[in-house]
């Protein structure tokens, strides 16, 4: 099928008279919508400045509340503890990024501690597993 091939008329018709009658018709509801909206203007002028006015204001309140809230909630959420690191024992330190730092023995060479070995319990390893990785790498070969 092609455009072509279909034929070209209009499917549309206008009742008679439509066009005639059409400004009357306009004219006539206009009128009644006319007598009904004289009240309509004294009041939509009176909303108008006062939604105008009371807009900022309502932005505002909304505001000032989220502010307060906000500060109210930090307010009652309970303050950390600060503890001056200086007062803290070494051991204390230690066994502390021992525990949640996740560090490496090398990091401790800094600290001096004469009362705590501190490989034995940083290391965390059976001397098993210690022979092992010893053999692993083949530590005779490596010395001259």
């Amino acid at each position: 099928m092609k455009l072509n091939d279909i034929p070209k008329h209009n499917i549309y018709k206008v009742p008679e008279g439509y066009f005639d009658s059409l400004p009357m018709r306009v004219m006539e509801q206009t009128a009644a919508k006319g007598a009904g909206a004289s009240a309509a203007p004294r009041f939509s002028s009176f909303w108008q400045p006062v939604r105008l006015v009371l807009a900022p204001l309502v932005l505002l309140l909304v505001f000032v509340g989220v502010f307060l809230f906000s500060n109210d909630v930090v307010q009652q959420q309970p303050q950390p503890e600060y503890v001056a690191l200086g007062t803290l024992p070494e051991a204390e330190i230690v066994d502390y990024l021992d525990s949640y730092a996740r560090l490496e023995t090398s990091d401790f060479d800094e600290v001096s501690l004469s009362d705590q070995e501190l490989t034995a319990e940083f290391l965390n390893i059976s001397s098993e597993a210690a022979e092992e990785e010893l053999e692993y790498y083949q530590l005779n070969k490596l010395i001259y």
